[in-house]
């Protein structure tokens, strides 16, 4: 699964990328608690540490739809059990603290047996067992036999891999879930991460159940529980007092919430917050904290990339011609030097949706279709019937536009300056063509909870932050009728060669094979013009340099995923 990046782009990471292979088909994964690949600091007890988070959250459940949130991640990493979790070498690690080993037993049918770590149990005292496994295959799996509370279809925010699950099922006293799968499943090691407590979901419900602050949100299965939340301003976790394994150095991990990047640099000089990822790294944003005394800060390349997402429902965007003409108008060189130059050199257009630039599988699937050719954009846009005007925009011969300018609204976050550069820009590249662009921003919670969703936009720019597992892109691409399965597709796409080579691949255990049915599957999705891919977004954190054992990640996770071992360094 990818998470949106709610300020209008996706948090990351850039830099050496290591690869992720899906994972061995058979024999026993390796069992060791998540580790990262620098050595650890040594850090006292106790201390506060404040987070800064860009944008506000739209609800508690990660795996919910409408929440699965870049911003909701971080928070919740710390919280929710994770069977396998993705440290900074983006190689995923069995934690022991919850599963003491996971072990494929058999490729025919692929079978996966997890042994419960028995001493692992939700705060409020009820153990950490196979119910908790079973509900969280039911409620992501897409299957309707499987309802919520009232008999409501579950709305998961992916149910890649779990809707080729057979049976999930307990034995051992619930201390043994065995996972039979229906196909081949190479992502298995994506499954079961960010898992809500069984016991408490069933009853309070898993679409609206954790959508407001309540009981239900303080249950932890981690190191640390949410304490407090006051909307727009914070949220606050502390340590879990049920927690079993190694407590965490701090006492507490506060989240501030920020409306703009721009307040993020004064609040790190005043030192009301310790730490900050910014939606979109920006020079000013890099110049603005250079004067801060006592931070770290580190700028790298990753799995969060900026794209352009083209409605088909608009009876103008439906024509693919109309779309290509879009693309090839689009100067993303220009775009790219012009903001992320000042920032990197080493990020170029991205031909990719399936992979970036470090990663093994990652080639040029693009076939010349993110080329910039004005003069090609306007002979697409005069081949789908549409005619120049004296006033230098296209005007169709018939629709809602008929003899009027060719219109369209592109649609992003507010407040982000770097996202609204980009709109500027391709407004700009656009009138070059013949297009005319309107700009409609809106807030995070009503671009990523009603206008995108209900795809109510014509044009819409955000960025996806990414895990290694490729198999969760297969939501945002396969075809929009499959609402059970593509519901992160709001494009109205729909291609079954697409369908069928995303269902092959995530059903291929050999990584660089599946890795050409990927590509190929991007390949058709360049020629339909479904997205327009822009660049990888530079990823920029900062910290307070008193802290130790704070390490970037370049995944969906992003830098709180190991805060546990978070505290102030030892004098």
């Amino acid at each position: 699964m990818k998470n949106k990046r709610i300020i209008g782009g996706l948090a990351l990471a850039l830099a050496g990328m290591t690869a992720l292979a899906a994972c061995s088909s058979s024999g026993s994964s390796s069992s060791s608690t998540p580790s990262s690949s620098s050595s650890a600091s040594s850090v006292k007890s106790g201390g506060t540490f404040t987070y800064a988070l860009d944008q506000d959250i739209a609800g508690f459940n990660i795996n919910q739809a409408t929440d699965s949130e870049f911003v909701l991640q971080e928070i919740m990493n710390q919280v929710w059990p994770t069977v396998y979790v993705i440290p900074n070498t983006l190689q995923p690690q069995l934690d022991t603290n919850y599963v003491t080993s996971a072990t494929v037993t058999s490729t025919s049918p692929q079978t996966v047996v997890y042994q419960i770590n028995p001493k692992a149990v939700w705060s409020d005292g009820v153990p950490f067992n196979a119910d908790d496994f079973i509900y969280n295959y039911q409620a992501n799996s897409g299957n309707p036999k499987y309802t919520d509370v009232g008999g409501k279809a579950f709305e998961p925010a992916s149910t890649s891999g779990y809707n080729q699950v057979k049976s999930v099922t307990g034995s051992n006293g619930g201390k043994t879930v065995t996972v039979v799968f229906s196909t081949p499943f190479s992502d298995w090691k994506s499954l079961f991460s960010d898992m809500m407590p069984a016991h408490i979901a069933k009853v309070v419900g898993f679409n609206n159940g954790f959508q407001t602050f309540n009981a239900a949100v303080k249950v932890s299965g981690g190191p640390f529980e949410i304490q407090s939340y006051t909307q727009g301003q914070d949220l606050v976790e502390v340590r879990n007092p049920k927690w079993w394994g190694t407590p965490a150095p701090l006492d507490k991990l506060i989240f501030r919430f920020f409306a703009d990047d721009n307040q993020i640099p004064p609040a790190l000089q005043n030192s009301e917050v310790n730490g900050a990822n910014p939606a979109q790294a920006s020079l000013q944003f890099k110049d603005a904290i250079a004067a801060v005394p006592n931070l770290t800060t580190t700028i790298q390349a990753g799995l969060e990339f900026q794209h352009m997402d083209f409605n088909q429902a608009n009876p103008y965007l439906a024509k693919v011609d109309v779309r290509q003409a879009i693309a090839f108008g689009t100067n993303r060189a220009d775009m790219v030097n012009r903001i992320v130059g000042p920032i990197t050199t080493a990020v170029k257009p991205l031909n990719s949706r399936i992979f970036v630039p470090g990663q093994p599988g990652y080639v040029d699937t693009s076939g010349g279709l993110g080329a910039f050719d004005p003069a090609k954009a306007k002979q697409l846009l005069q081949a789908s019937g549409m005619t120049m005007g004296s006033d230098g925009y296209f005007h169709p011969s018939s629709g809602p536009q008929a003899g009027k300018d060719l219109t369209f609204t592109i649609s992003t976050t507010s407040g982000e300056p770097v996202r609204a550069e980009i709109e500027q820009l391709f407004q700009s590249y656009m009138k070059n063509i013949g297009i005319k662009i309107n700009i409609q921003n809106y807030s995070p919670s009503t671009l990523f909870g009603t206008v995108g969703p209900k795809s109510e936009y014509d044009i819409i720019e955000f960025a996806w932050v990414s895990t290694p597992f490729p198999s969760g892109n297969q939501p945002i691409y396969c075809s929009y009728t499959n609402a059970n399965l593509c519901g992160e597709n709001w494009n109205h796409a729909a291609n079954p060669q697409v369908d069928a080579l995303f269902t092959q691949a995530a059903a291929t255990l050999d990584p660089a094979k599946a890795a050409t049915l990927y590509n190929q599957a991007d390949a058709l999705l360049w020629k339909n013009m479904v997205t327009l891919p822009l660049f990888q977004q530079p990823q920029l954190n900062t910290w307070t340099s008193t802290f130790g054992n704070i390490i970037p990640n370049t995944s969906s996770v992003g830098l709180t995923w190991n805060a546990q071992t978070w505290g102030l360094k030892a004098t």
